[in-house]
């Protein structure tokens, strides 16, 4: 399946975890910035066929205001801690889309999401990096494959 595909996807899967859990659209798309930044990032690995990485990265403002949408909490009071399990549990819902829509009768093993240390750069042999915008700022989103034997 070719990177065309897999963008195809991806996008379909953010747009509508986006519209359906965070109450906010995508309106614009594009390959993933390098500027170095200062994100939050969640990952996760999967296992099946395909198996590989998942990321997302975002700024902490952007985060903050995902959360209280998802949460139906005033953005001032959610927690920084909130916000972690937030990212985290978007980086989930992000990979299990794309996953089946992928591979629709497929099983996979999805890993617990992680926090990463801020500043943690992206893998470089990525099959897709891709930055999305919406109204409450940027995300990043990275899908990282394994080489088959």
């Amino acid at each position: 399946m070719g990177n065309d595909r897999f963008t195809q996807l991806l996008s379909e899967s953010v747009g509508e975890v986006l519209e359906s859990m965070f109450f906010t659209g995508v309106f614009d798309e594009d390959a993933s910035s390098k500027e170095e930044r200062q994100l939050i990032a969640a990952r996760l690995s999967f296992r099946g066929t395909p198996s590989g990485e998942f990321g997302i990265g975002t700024k902490p403002e952007t985060v903050q205001k995902l959360s209280a949408s998802f949460l139906g909490e005033d953005e001032s009071s959610i927690s920084e801690s909130q916000s972690g399990e937030v990212l985290c549990e978007l980086a989930n819902m992000l990979c299990g889309s794309f996953l089946s829509r992928l591979e629709k009768n497929g099983r996979f093993d999805l890993s617990k999401p992680e926090l990463q240390p801020a500043g943690t750069e992206m893998p470089q042999d990525c099959a897709i990096r891709r930055e999305f915008h919406s109204e409450e700022g940027s995300l990043q989103v990275w899908l990282a494959l394994e080489q088959s034997a």
